[in-house]
């Protein structure tokens, strides 16, 4: 596994919080539509973390971070919410060859909840064989 790209780090971070909406739908809205700031953690296990002032989301993050061909020992990103839905983040991830990788950006935190028809909700079906279509959607959304 190679490095991953600055594209790559922010489809992963898009897929990440995916799986967090598609593990506790109801946590992950409140925690990522709450003023003020929330965290996305990811140890080299995969076990990964959202968390804000609502509360905590845990799930597994391996099976994003395998498809995507990140082998990583940790990431952390840090998310601040906006007025009108756009939130910033910047994330930091040392991959295991010991690389640290810096990436920041903004997207629009309600144009992502509220694709689910298309998007979110079917994450979860296929988070194994995804639809190319789907990850360019992600990939808009994220500014890339």
């Amino acid at each position: 596994m190679g490095n991953p790209t600055n594209a790559e780090v922010k489809l992963t971070i898009g897929k990440l919080i995916e799986v967090a909406y598609s593990q506790d739908k109801g946590m992950t809205t409140k925690i990522v539509m709450e003023k003020g700031p929330f965290k996305l953690t990811v140890d080299e296990g995969g076990n990964a973390e959202l968390t804000g002032k609502a509360g905590i989301v845990r799930f597994s993050g391996s099976p994003t971070l395998e498809k995507i061909g990140i082998a990583l020992n940790r990431m952390t990103v840090n998310f601040s919410g906006a007025e009108n839905g756009d939130v910033t983040y910047t994330a930091g991830i040392r991959v295991r060859d010991g690389v640290g990788i810096a990436v920041h950006g903004t997207f629009n935190i309600v144009e992502l909840i509220t694709s689910c028809s298309g998007l979110l909700c079917q994450a979860a079906r296929f988070l194994k064989g995804r639809n190319p279509a789907l990850d360019a959607e992600m990939q808009q959304i994220m500014g890339y």
